[in-house]
């Protein structure tokens, strides 16, 4: 059975997507941060391996990588997942604003590929997905550091992929084209409809149909839109 790490394994689309990877039929390395996380983790997937990281952190992120090798012994796709969303105005942003949503965002994945891309390519075959945004796209009012930090991400896996694609790597960057359907955007949207929004189960669908091309049929961009409720 083939083995795949998600990272942002906890949150409404990790976990998602964890339950349709596992009903697939693949072996789970789930990946998030807090006891709190890792332990719904392990009530919910018994047979995953869960590990507890700061993917900020670069040593912690390459023993994560180590140790699931060590006990896995293979590595066929990554889903890079871990990330984060915050308002600012652009030019109101500070410092501090620029360099969280850039470790959210960026150092995640960065620290992800540098440690499981030397892993992955040990396989003939396999699979490396981050996740971007409409607002890198085409840019997004009061959200000008996310949209920089999600156009970086789409930026370097496009980039990895043709670094990488003579070792069998193939990337695809992931854009949920609108607002996702999670507990915590219904919280801060409760006057919205949510039936026009993007369902994590669809983005976790396509996620298994691009992990599981072949090399010719490669999906290196793959937009996920919502049908408007009617």
């Amino acid at each position: 059975m083939p083995t795949v790490a998600i990272t942002g394994a906890a949150g409404a689309i990790g976990s998602v997507t964890a339950e349709v990877f596992d009903d697939a039929g693949w072996d789970l390395a789930l990946i998030d941060v807090g006891d709190e996380n890792c332990a719904t983790l392990e009530a919910s997937f018994p047979d995953a391996q869960v590990l507890d990281t700061d993917l900020t952190d670069e040593d912690a992120t390459m023993e994560t990588f180590a140790t699931l090798w060590d006990e896995a012994e293979a590595l066929d796709a990554v889903l890079a997942l871990a990330g984060g969303f915050a308002m600012q105005q652009a030019v109101e942003s500070t410092t501090d604003d620029y360099q969280h949503m850039m470790d959210l965002n960026v150092r995640t994945l960065f620290n992800t590929a540098r440690a499981a891309v030397p892993l992955l390519t040990r396989a003939d075959h396999s699979f490396l997905l981050g996740v971007s945004a409409p607002a890198a796209l085409e840019g997004q009012a009061n959200a000008g550091l996310y949209g920089a930090s999600k156009g970086a991400v789409a930026a370097y896996v496009k980039s990895l992929g043709k670094e990488e694609q003579n070792a069998g790597l193939r990337t695809t960057v992931l854009y949920p084209m609108g607002v996702v359907d999670t507990p915590d955007n219904r919280d801060a949207m409760p006057d919205a409809d949510p039936s026009g929004w993007v369902a994590p189960r669809q983005l976790a669908d396509h996620m298994l149909h691009a992990a599981t091309r072949s090399p010719r049929g490669h999906v290196p961009e793959l937009k996920v839109h919502a049908t408007s409720a009617g």
